[in-house]
């Protein structure tokens, strides 16, 4: 079994999308509007996106990832969230594009975001 690891693929590890190399870019890491953003507090309402394995936070919210799949190029998340309105189910959409990240929050556009270094 060890050619399967050079296999040009997408494996899911539990919620993880892990790419080999020369694969499409990644979503995990924290993700901002603008460099400032990058550095702001959590449950602040210009806090960046963090995506983990297993977590997305963003602004406010406080999520676990519950699904995840890809169709094309974007990563699609059905996400248990809490926050200050308690818990819900959020369905969160990322697409990167040209170095970018364009999320889809709660079915609503929120932006091309930018990898924070």
């Amino acid at each position: 079994m060890t050619g399967l690891r050079h296999l040009p693929v997408l494996f899911v590890l539990g919620a993880a999308l892990v790419a080999p190399a020369g694969a499409a870019e990644s979503v995990t890491g924290r993700w901002a509007s603008d460099p400032a953003a990058c550095s702001a507090y959590f449950f602040s309402d210009n806090a960046p996106l963090v995506v983990t394995d297993y977590a997305v936070r963003w602004r406010t919210q406080s999520c676990r990832i519950a699904r995840m799949y890809k169709t094309g190029d974007t990563v699609h998340i059905q996400a248990q969230c809490w926050g200050a309105d308690g818990e819900r189910s959020v369905p969160v959409s990322l697409r990167p594009h040209a170095g970018k990240l364009e999320l889809r929050w709660d079915r609503v556009r929120s932006g091309d975001l930018k990898r924070c270094q």
